[in-house]
């Protein structure tokens, strides 16, 4: 035991000395994973990890988490997003990001009476800043995704970006059914996602053409108005800045305003969407 004091003792003074001379060194990797378990006590989250660039391969271990606001919303099945420190003897993961796992489809399902019900008329405001509200659309089919701008999980919100984008080329090809049917993407992140953040997000990241926003807008409001549609839609999110955790809602709202379909998680494709757009909108 004397020993091991004397050699921490050793390092701390050379460490002491070393922090005089110059920063400690230390390498920065991205992480990804999936949370298989979670030890607030000691501090410790164990994930299902992807390989880490050069330095280790796709394992499955527990890391030191320094984020300690991150045990507050941590739960085993969680994707994690995070910053792997290695110095010296150390390492720990920091700069964490959260996601809920979507759930299957057949595991997460819309109570029966939502369906058919009106979609509640929130007011919002789009990525030119206008004011705008659900029955704004009345009389066409509207699809109605969420995303944050900063969401950093390929299967979460650039999965829904993507899959809207994609969506969105299939309708230009139908005329008939393009002058029938609006999209919507809201982002739950006002504080962050202002007009102007999502005008250049639609440009940047959805290759919206300037002049089609009037067929696909992007829009966020008050935390009251989206809350309640997000509880309408059964979407939960909560956390703030980059720590937003999260699950997926895709919803399709009838031309009289009432949800017609509600997709959870990612499971879904542009053509499951545009078969259900040309069955309602004949």
């Amino acid at each position: 035991m004397k020993k091991n004091l004397a050699i921490i003792a050793l390092a701390l003074i050379t460490g002491w000395a070393c922090a005089s001379e110059e920063p400690r060194d230390e390498r920065r990797y991205d992480v990804k994973g999936k949370v298989v378990s979670v030890d607030a006590e000691n501090g410790t989250v164990t994930l299902d990890h992807e390989a880490i660039g050069d330095f280790m391969a796709a394992m499955t271990m527990p890391f030191p988490l320094k984020d300690q606001w991150a045990f507050e919303y941590l739960e085993p099945g969680n994707r994690l997003n995070a910053v792997l420190v290695v110095s010296s003897n150390e390492y720990w993961l920091e700069d964490v990001v959260i996601s809920e796992a979507p759930a299957p489809l057949d595991e997460d399902t819309v109570p029966p009476a939502r369906l058919g019900e009106p979609v509640p008329n929130v007011e919002l405001v789009n990525q030119d800043g206008a004011a705008i509200r659900i029955a704004d659309y009345a009389g066409k089919a509207l699809l109605i995704t969420f995303i944050y701008t900063r969401c950093p999980l390929a299967d979460f919100c650039p999965r829904m970006t993507a899959q809207f984008t994609a969506l969105e080329r299939m309708l230009k090809e139908e005329p008939g059914l393009y002058d029938k049917t609006h999209l919507l993407a809201i982002s739950f992140d006002p504080a962050y996602d202002t007009p102007e953040k999502l005008r250049q997000y639609a440009l940047d990241e959805a290759h919206v053409a300037a002049d089609a926003f009037s067929h696909w807008e992007f829009a966020t409001g008050t935390p009251d108005a989206v809350g309640e549609l997000a509880r309408f839609l059964n979407l939960e999110y909560s956390g703030e800045d980059e720590n937003i955790v999260h699950n997926l809602r895709t919803a399709v709202v009838a031309p009289d305003g009432t949800l017609f379909e509600l997709h959870t998680g990612n499971s879904w494709t542009p053509d499951d969407l545009l078969e259900t757009l040309q069955t309602m909108t004949p």
